[in-house]
């Protein structure tokens, strides 16, 4: 027999995958998408949005755009919906600084630099 099944540390290996595959940014890796720098830049530099739009309008190259939230998340193939959680209450964010060792009020907070 020439495979005599799989050998020790498969399923590690096996979850690796899985788990690259599922990951958001599994098309990046698997494709290596072009992506201009200067393009993106310029997008942010002019980016503007009005308070409770879901639409951001910017200008790249002196051309005018229009980029919804459902088309970021089509084009960059996010495999989330947009009923997903994007916002946190300030309770959970004050959770989660805690165990990353925050500590002040939020918003401003100050790292600790030492342990205990």
């Amino acid at each position: 027999m020439l495979f005599d099944g799989p050998t020790k540390g498969f399923e590690s290996y096996k979850s690796l995958i899985v788990g690259l595959n599922t990951c958001r940014l599994a098309h990046a890796l698997r494709e290596n998408p072009i992506i201009r720098e200067d393009w993106i830049k310029d997008f942010w530099n002019n980016a503007s949005a009005k308070k409770g739009d879901t639409v951001i309008k910017s200008k790249v190259q002196n051309k005018e755009l229009s980029v919804s939230e459902q088309e970021f998340r089509d084009v960059l193939l996010f495999g989330d919906a947009a009923s997903d959680p994007v916002e946190y209450t300030k309770e959970k964010v004050v959770e989660v600084l805690n165990i990353m060792s925050y500590e002040g009020s939020y918003p401003p907070t100050t790292k600790k630099l030492l342990h205990p």
